[in-house]
């Protein structure tokens, strides 16, 4: 096949993806379990920080189990611990605020797993990229909470890749799902310790429609 018929089968597949498609748009909150650490590492002895996500998503559902999802984030990262002086301990929390937008190939199987016609498994991956919007530190020590703008010392920008699962209940006008993912850091986060790297794991409820 020449140059040409190449290019014309490829613009009739991509039509035919395209008008098969299905452009299914949510909302979504969750919970965030965070950390910071080194590049290859799950855990640095830190406490575990709780944050939020609030999001849309947008799944591009152009094959009966294969979809492109993407979102627009808004998250709560950081670390959390403590620091053992003679007075007593100290703590410090991290804040890192973020507007996250993840790019996930996606499998949703049904059938397969020999569920209802109501009931969707899905499974996903793919990298991500978050812009910071501020971060911080929170010291306390003796009762009394200092804030410091910690933007200086924090890069811009993060990326990294995401791996998760999601279950849906569908219904006539829509689809509830749960999600459950593990993100991974790739860039250094502050110009401090150019070790650090965010790690995540996020637990979400949406609504698609």
């Amino acid at each position: 096949m020449n140059t040409k018929g190449l290019f014309l089968s490829g613009t009739f597949i991509l039509l035919s993806l395209t008008i098969n498609a299905q452009i299914k748009f949510g909302i979504k909150e969750g919970l965030n379990l965070s950390t910071q650490s080194e590049l290859g590492m799950l855990w640095d002895n830190n406490d575990i920080k709780t944050g939020f996500t609030l999001g849309a998503t947008f799944d591009y559902r152009f094959h009966s189990v294969i979809s492109l999802q993407t979102e627009l984030n808004y998250k709560t990262e950081g670390s959390a611990y403590e620091v053992k002086e003679t007075s007593g301990k100290k703590g410090i929390n991290i804040n890192y605020d973020y507007y996250n937008v993840p790019l996930l190939l996606k499998a949703r199987f049904n059938e397969q797993l020999g569920l209802s016609e109501s009931w969707f498994v899905s499974f996903y991956g793919g990298p991500y990229y978050s812009y910071l919007n501020k971060s911080e530190s929170e010291v306390e020590d003796n009762g009394t909470t200092t804030v410091t703008d910690y933007n200086d010392d924090s890069n811009d920008y993060d990326y990294g890749v995401i791996f998760g699962g999601e279950v849906s209940r569908v219904f006539s006008k829509g689809e509830l799902f749960l999600d459950l993912r593990y993100e991974m850091g790739l860039n250094d986060i502050s110009v401090i310790d150019e070790n650090l790297r965010n790690k995540v794991i996020g637990i979400g409820i949406g609504y698609r429609f």
